[in-house]
Parts: C-alpha cells; structure tokens; sequence
C-alpha cells in the first residue's frame, strides 16, 4: 500500500529502497508528497504555469531516472528541490537566448494568468487593480535583473523560507557565499523597487 501524507511520518529511505528494487508504483508517493511545494518552487522561477507544471514533472521524472544515485542520509525532498532549481536555472538561460536574438522580451498579453494574477480581487477599484499590476510588473523586472544563483538563493530564502543551512544543502555553497548573494540580491531588489519605498 502507499503511503498516504496525512499518515504517521514514512521511512522515505525505505520506500527509495523498495522502488529500486523494483516497487516502483511507490513513487507516487513523491509525487503526491512534493508536486505542490516544488510547482510553486518552479513558478517562483518562470513565473509562467504552463512552464512550472513542465518543470515540476520533468523534475519527478529526473528523479525518478536518477535514483540509484540518491545518496543514503540525504532528504529527497532536498534532492528534489536541487534537481527543480538546476532544470528551471537551465530554462532561464535558454529563454535568455531566445529573447537575444529575438531581440525583445515577451509581452505581457503573452503570458498566462499567474495564480497571484488569478486571486486579485476582480472587485478592487480599477486605480487599485492598476497599482497591483504595476508592483507586480516592477517586482517582476526586479527579479530579472538578478543573476541565475541570485534568483534562486532569493526565491530560496524569501519565498520558500528556507533556512542559510537547508539552502547550503541544496546548492552546495557555503553559508558565507549564501549570504553575500543574498545581500547582493537585496540590494538590487531595494534598487529596483526603490519608487515603491516611502
């Protein structure tokens, strides 16, 4: 039987053992346990749905592929944030490609309704609903402007409230490095958003 979230905590290592020994059904497990979290992860990045849901299940997939080389000791769900961070850093460097020698960014009637976009009060006044997509706009140029490692240390920290050690562990860097991307990273942030600041 697998293992349902709500039940008592499941021996993931023993579970990894059992798919590689050919129970594979119990990846559903992973699945079930972590598309949420590393959907949302993935979105922080491309801020795109279509493309976080790709992300998300190319990541599942690469897992799944790559588990004989699941180090014992490790947290899947850390396994799995790393191998979602590398995928999405590698589509952002191509779609930075692609706009180069397209010579422009998309346009905002392009891309789809992002789920902040879908949960704006569609009763606000149309003065507020403008004021949203403008901080919205801004944040995201704002994030734009920031380094691949920049991007996904912040979203890390800031979105995904993860802790300096829990980030060391998925991007291998050490705490010192971590936080002078970060700072960096606010830096450019408080920058870019500074006509927002009182």
């Amino acid at each position: 039987m697998i293992p349902h979230e709500t039940e008592a905590p499941t021996d993931e290592g023993r579970l990894i053992r059992e798919i590689r020994a050919g129970r594979t059904e119990l990846f559903e497990y992973f699945v079930r346990q972590y598309q949420k979290k590393i959907t949302r992860l993935a979105y922080r990045f491309l801020r795109d749905v279509g493309e976080a849901d790709c992300a998300a299940q190319e990541s599942f997939l690469r897992a799944y592929q790559s588990l004989d080389s699941f180090r014992e000791g490790s947290t899947f769900e850390t396994w799995l944030t790393r191998i979602c961070i590398n995928w999405c850093k590698d589509r952002l460097k191509r779609r930075r490609l692609v706009l180069y020698f397209h010579q422009g960014a998309r346009r905002d009637d392009d891309e789809g309704d992002s789920p902040q976009e879908l949960a704006v009060d569609r009763e606000a006044s149309p003065e507020r609903r403008a004021a949203g997509r403008e901080i919205r706009e801004s944040l995201r140029r704002a994030m734009d402007a920031l380094s691949p490692r920049q991007r996904s240390i912040f979203v890390m920290k800031h979105f995904e409230e993860m802790s300096i050690p829990e980030i060391a562990e998925v991007t291998g860097l050490d705490a010192g490095t971590i936080k002078s991307h970060l700072f960096r990273a606010s830096q450019k942030m408080r920058e870019r958003l500074s006509d927002f600041r009182e």
